[in-house]
C-alpha cells in the first residue's frame, strides 16, 4: 500500500524571499523547530544530498536520515526523496510555490509506504505526518514573514506606503530608476572590478573615473536590492546577483543590459501608451521611423543589435540542436539566419548535409567570415533576399525559422509560414523548425511576457503561446509534432498537416 498527504499554507511574503529561504537547506535548523542539524553530502548542479538530524523526541530518540532534492527555479517545483528510507519503503516529496494577491501559496505533497516490518502503520504515519506538517508549515510561516518585514523595502515604518504590497508597488515604480542603476554599473564594470574581493569607494571611483561621493550614492542603492553588498569597513563586494555583469562569463546578462539602456529601446517605451492604444509599434512617433529603417539609418546601433541577439542566441544552441536533430536531414535551410551561427553548428553536428543561408545582403556578405571560420562554407548556399517578396530553397528537407516570426504581426507570420509550406510542397518527411519563446499560461513569472512588450513596442511583432501558436501553424499548412515547452526559449517541430 501507499499512502499520501497534501497540506498548505498561504505566506504573505514576496515569492522570492519564500522560495530562497525555504531551498537554502543549510539553513534548515533555523527554519524548522524540528531539525538539530543539516550536513550537505554533495551539489550536482540545483541538486543538493543532505543529512538532516531531529531534536531529541518525547522519548529522547535523534532521528537522521539522508534526502536529495532538486529545486526547479523555473516551474517553482521542488522534488526530494529519502536516501536513507529507515521505516519508510520509500518517502517522495513534492513542494509548490504559487503567487497569489497576498503572497506565496506554499503546498507540500508526501507519498509514502511503510516496510513490511516497520512498527508503524500507513494510517498511523499519515496522521503523524500531518500534525507535524501543519505545526512545522505554521512556524515556518511566522519566521518567513517576519524576515520580510525586516528585508530591506519590506517593513512598514518611516516614510512613504506601509505595507508588503505597497511597497513591493513603489518597488516597481522605480524600475525605470533600477534599470539606470544596473546600466550605469554596468557602464562602469563595476562587477569586474568587485570579482576579486571588496573594493573601497576610492578604489572604485579611481578605477571608474567617478566622483566618490556620487559613486557611494550609486553603490548603496545598488546593494539595497542585492547587487552589490556592502560590508561594515564600507568596501562593496559582487554578489551572484551582481555577478550576471561580468564581461568575462560567457553566459552574462551584460549585452543585454547594454542593449536595454540604448535610446532606440528607452525612447519608444516611453511612448508605452501610444502602442497599447493604438497596437502600433511606438518607433515611428519617439525615432521617427520603424526599427529596421532605424537601423538602416543608424548603422552602429544596428550592428550593435546584431552583435546583441547574436550573442544571446547562441546560449542554447546546442540544447536546440539536440531537438532539431540535424544529422536527421540531408540539406537544412536557416531563413533569416542573421551570419550563420546556428546553422554552422547544425551543420558540424551533420557531416554529410549541406545547408542553405537565406538573408538580408549584408547579413549574407558577414556570414562568409563566420562559416569560413567553423569549417562550413564550402557546404553552404548563400541567398541574399526578401523572404516575404523573393522565392524560398524548395530542396531543403529541414527549414529553420529561429527568432524571426516573433518580429511579425500573425499576418505578416502567416505569409511567411505561408511561403515555407509551398517550397516544402508534397514532402511528408520534411520538417520546419520554430527557435521561439512560448508563452506561459497563468500568472507565473516569465521573461517573455516583457518580450512580448519589446514585439509590440519596438517591431509590432508578438510572443506567442500554446494556443496561439497551433492556431498560426494550422492556418498555414503545419502541424505541431510535439507540445512545446512553456515558459522559455525552445524548439517547435512542425509537419506538413497532410501528414499529420
Amino acid at each position: 500500500m501507499t499512502a499520501s498527504t497534501d497540506n498548505q499554507i498561504l505566506v504573505e511574503a514576496p515569492m522570492e524571499l519564500v522560495w530562497e529561504h525555504t531551498n537554502d537547506v543549510a539553513g534548515w535548523p533555523d527554519l524548522f523547530t524540528e531539525y538539530a542539524a543539516v550536513e550537505i553530502i554533495d551539489r550536482d548542479g540545483p541538486s543538493v544530498t543532505f543529512r538532516l538530524t531531529t531534536h531529541p523526541d518525547e522519548q529522547g530518540h535523534v532521528w537522521s536520515w539522508v534526502s536529495r532534492r532538486t529545486p526547479d527555479p523555473e516551474t517553482r517545483t521542488v522534488r526530494a526523496h529519502r536516501v536513507e528510507t529507515g521505516p519508510f519503503a520509500f518517502m517522495n516529496i513534492c513542494w509548490e510555490y504559487r503567487r497569489q494577491a497576498a503572497g506565496v501559496l506554499m503546498r507540500w505533497t508526501q507519498e509514502f509506504a511503510m516496510k513490511p516490518d516497520s512498527p508503524i502503520s500507513e494510517d498511523a504515519m499519515r496522521d503523524r505526518i500531518n500534525r507535524g506538517t501543519v505545526e512545522q508549515m505554521a512556524h515556518i510561516k511566522s519566521v518567513l514573514e517576519e524576515r520580510a518585514r525586516k528585508a530591506p523595502g519590506g517593513g512598514s515604518g518611516g516614510y512613504g506606503p506601509g505595507g508588503l504590497h505597497a511597497q513591493r508597488l513603489l518597488y516597481l515604480t522605480c524600475g525605470m530608476r533600477l534599470a539606470a542603476v544596473v546600466g550605469t554599473l554596468a557602464e562602469l564594470g563595476v562587477a569586474d572590478l568587485t570579482a576579486t574581493g571588496p573594493r573601497s569607494v576610492t578604489e572604485l571611483a579611481a578605477a571608474t573615473g567617478t566622483v566618490p561621493d556620487a559613486l557611494y550614492r550609486l553603490l548603496r542603492c545598488a546593494a539595497s536590492v542585492g547587487i552589490l553588498e556592502e560590508q561594515p569597513d564600507g568596501r562593496f563586494a559582487g554578489t551572484p546577483l551582481g555577478d550576471g555583469l561580468r564581461a568575462g562569463d560567457p553566459y552574462s546578462l551584460l549585452p543585454l543590459v547594454e542593449h536595454s539602456a540604448r535610446s532606440f529601446v528607452t525612447k519608444p517605451f516611453g511612448a508605452l501608451a501610444h502602442s497599447v492604444r493604438t497596437g502600433e509599434p511606438a518607433t515611428v512617433p519617439t525615432l521617427g521611423t520603424d526599427i529596421w529603417r532605424y537601423f538602416e539609418d543608424n548603422p552602429e546601433d544596428g550592428a550593435r543589435f546584431d552583435r546583441t541577439m547574436t550573442t544571446l542566441g547562441r546560449w542554447e544552441t546546442e540544447r536546440h540542436l539536440d531537438v532539431v536533430g540535424p544529422e536527421r536531414f540531408g540539406r537544412i535551410a536557416d531563413l533569416g539566419g542573421g551570419q550563420g551561427h546556428f546553422l554552422a553548428a547544425a551543420l558540424r553536428r551533420a557531416p554529410d548535409a549541406t545547408g542553405v543561408l537565406f538573408e538580408r545582403p549584408c547579413a549574407v556578405k558577414a556570414a562568409a567570415e563566420v562559416l569560413e571560420a567553423q569549417g562550413v562554407a564550402e557546404r553552404v548556399t548563400r541567398i541574399a533576399g526578401d523572404f516575404f517578396t523573393d522565392p524560398l530553397p524548395d530542396d531543403c528537407d529541414a527549414y529553420v525559422l529561429k527568432a524571426v516570426l516573433h518580429n511579425w504581426p500573425d499576418e505578416r507570420a502567416a505569409e511567411l509560414l505561408t511561403a515555407v509550406r509551398g517550397a516544402i510542397g508534397d514532402r511528408r518527411e520534411a520538417r520546419l523548425f520554430i527557435v521561439e519563446h512560448v508563452v506561459a499560461e497563468g500568472n507565473g513569472w516569465d521573461h517573455a511576457k516583457f518580450l512580448d512588450l519589446d514585439m509590440l513596442v519596438l517591431f509590432g511583432g508578438r510572443e506567442r503561446g500554446p494556443r496561439e501558436w497551433r492556431r498560426l501553424l494550422a492556418r498555414c499548412g503545419f502541424a505541431l509534432v510535439d507540445r512545446p515547452r512553456e515558459g522559455h526559449w525552445t524548439v517547435l517541430e512542425c509537419r506538413p498537416a497532410e501528414a499529420a
